[in-house]
């Protein structure tokens, strides 16, 4: 595998480009960051995008060392992975579950479920939270890794006793987002949503968490989700 670390030239733009840009991002992203694997016919890579038109990537081939459009960087990833290992990650997914045979956005799904039990508007969020929380849990027990819950700082010590639980519940949730744009003229517009988690978690089994790592967790992933990255854990 490969990862990459590219940066846009947004002075290489065309007009149209540009508002292609900023009227479907993530769809534009995709397309010509696959523009790098002219000999591809499979989508070869998962990506995250930065800020700026920054993106890390991850591929099974190597990506082109020049384009017109992107500034590249290149490295051969093999990490070495054990039983027992601590890593620090951070992954931006799109979590979804299925209700009633359609799949459901998992943070509205808990918005959803709050509705109906009326549950106090002042909950929801710390429910949509913890339901992403869970999310990304029950990922780790199909991929091979725990999640460590975080010491409690200074703040949360101050902070007291609820606030610790609350974030043992959902600290891993950094940040959420709705996506709607339309691809193209006369087609329907494509909705997802993504959730930013950061945290440590440690590896539970080798095989499986380097499947996850190489194949990416969750859905919409043409659309920048998925990319698992991790660092080993300071010490």
């Amino acid at each position: 595998m490969y990862l990459s670390r590219i940066q846009l030239r947004f002075n290489q733009l065309q007009p149209e480009m540009l508002k292609k840009w900023d009227a479907a991002t993530p769809y534009a992203s995709h397309q010509w960051l696959w523009q790098l694997f002219p000999d591809q016919e499979k989508r070869p890579f998962l990506f995250r995008q930065e800020a700026r038109g920054g993106f890390f990537m991850l591929s099974s081939t190597p990506p082109l060392a020049q384009h017109s459009l992107f500034i590249i960087e290149t490295k051969l990833f093999k990490p070495q992975l054990a039983l027992g290992l601590v890593l620090d990650f951070q992954l931006r997914a799109n979590p979804v579950i299925t209700r009633n045979g359609k799949r459901s956005d998992v943070m509205m799904n808990a918005k959803y479920l709050a509705k109906m039990n009326d549950v106090p508007k002042e909950h929801w969020w710390e429910l949509q939270q913890q339901a992403a929380q869970e999310w990304l849990e029950k990922q780790g027990e199909q991929h091979g890794f725990r999640l460590i819950p975080q010491e409690a700082d200074e703040f949360a010590q101050w902070a007291g006793e609820e606030y610790q639980a609350m974030n043992e519940r959902c600290g891993c949730v950094k940040g959420y987002q709705q996506y709607r744009f339309i691809r193209r003229n006369n087609e329907n517009p494509i909705a997802y949503s993504s959730v930013d988690f950061a945290g440590t978690l440690c590896i539970t089994d080798v095989m499986q968490f380097e499947n996850a790592l190489f194949a990416g967790l969750g859905k919409s992933k043409a659309m920048g989700c998925g990319l698992l990255m991790v660092k080993r854990a300071a010490q």
